[in-house]
């Protein structure tokens, strides 16, 4: 009987030991993601990864909830007290210990807005959103490098580069990557006259006056009432007195050897704009038309017509294909050789009507 019991005796300690499975070291094979903020769930995965002891950040122990731990996976949401930058991540089990790397980072950024949505090479765009945290760097289409001249939290200024033409602006920020939600376009500015003595149509003796308005070549540029952007501006003004609407205005002509040249447009009438700045000078009445006409095309005029009705100066941009003729055909833009400004007295108001414009220029969309 005493050997019977020995034997049992023997037989359990012998299965004990052989089904008692030793635990191998842990290993991480994928984190992710590799970086974030505090309170980012983070996926460590691998094997060997169960009855985890202690998890680490650099030289900082961290608590961990063993819910969300298997053996071949550890979730973990980064705590609010690690350190931003770069630790090391030591996760220790009874089998031993395995290191990996993860960079706390600020919120990830994010781009709101950023205006002009088209701009020149050279020239500034300003970006609206949040979490522009350094270290960085802004990019067109991601491969094209801006120059950042200022930036805060919320927004920055860039220049854009050479080499843009159409796409996103993206941004690598301290808290990560973002791009922009929409499109951003270059431009060609063709500048027709900003009567300062700039453009390709400076001269104020290219304009020709006509109708019942105040202005001649020798009285039209001037400087003072309103005040202007800068240095000089055009100023038409008048009144029907003949009680027929139509007051007057100026036309923009060349008087070369070929007379009446174009303006040298590329671009098509959808991706053409004519851009000026404009001024009522308190006369909230006043409708201006815009008038192309074409070189070896069509003797019409195209016209569109705006209601000067805000205070003070604001840019007035428009696309040609708004430009059309009685018969509803669009101006070809590549044929585009005069411009007229003119005013109308829509509202028979029978009052005085201005309109001042400055930095008159075609906008090629590239």
């Amino acid at each position: 009987m005493l050997i019977r019991k020995f034997t049992f005796f023997c037989l359990l300690a012998i299965c004990f030991s052989s089904c008692d499975k030793e635990v191998g070291p842990p290993v991480i094979e994928i984190v992710d993601p590799v970086f974030g903020p505090a309170e980012t769930l983070v996926t460590f995965q691998g094997v060997n990864l169960a009855n985890i002891t202690e998890v680490k950040f650099s030289d900082q122990v961290v608590n961990f909830n063993n819910a969300y731990n298997a053996d071949n996976a550890l979730l973990l949401r980064i705590p609010t007290n690690v350190p931003l930058g770069e630790h090391v991540v030591t996760i220790t089990t009874d089998g031993g210990s395995v290191t990996t790397n993860f960079r706390v980072t600020l919120e990830a950024p994010e781009i709101f807005s950023f205006s002009p949505a088209s701009a020149a090479v050279g020239e500034r765009v300003t970006i609206l959103g949040k979490n522009f945290y350094e270290p960085l760097t802004a990019w067109f289409f991601d491969s094209i490098q801006a120059e950042i001249i200022t930036a805060v939290p919320d927004s920055m200024i860039i220049l854009v580069p050479e080499g843009v033409e159409k796409g996103r602006i993206s941004l690598f920020a301290n808290g990560g990557f973002t791009r922009s939600p929409i499109n951003f376009f270059t431009v060609n500015p063709i500048l027709v006259n900003d009567f300062d003595g700039n453009g390709i149509r400076s001269e104020t003796d290219k304009w020709i006056f006509r109708g019942s308005i105040d202005q001649n070549k020798n009285t039209a540029v001037q400087n003072t009432m309103p005040a202007p952007i800068d240095g000089n501006y055009l100023k038409i003004s008048g009144k029907d007195e003949l009680d027929i609407s139509w007051i007057g205005g100026a036309e923009n002509h060349t008087w070369d050897v070929e007379a009446f040249q174009t303006f040298g447009i590329t671009t098509d009438a959808n991706n053409t704009l004519i851009e000026m700045d404009v001024n009522n000078n308190g006369q909230k009445k006043t409708h201006m038309i815009l008038v192309l006409l074409e070189k070896d095309g069509s003797s019409n005029d195209f016209a569109l017509t705006v209601k000067v009705d805000w205070t003070g100066w604001q840019k007035v941009s428009v696309p040609l294909n708004r430009f059309q003729d009685l018969n509803d055909f669009t101006v070809d833009p590549l044929k585009v050789k005069t411009l007229k400004i003119q005013i109308i007295d829509v509202e028979d108001s029978n009052e005085t009507l201005e309109v001042n414009v400055d930095n008159i220029q075609f906008v090629e969309i590239l």
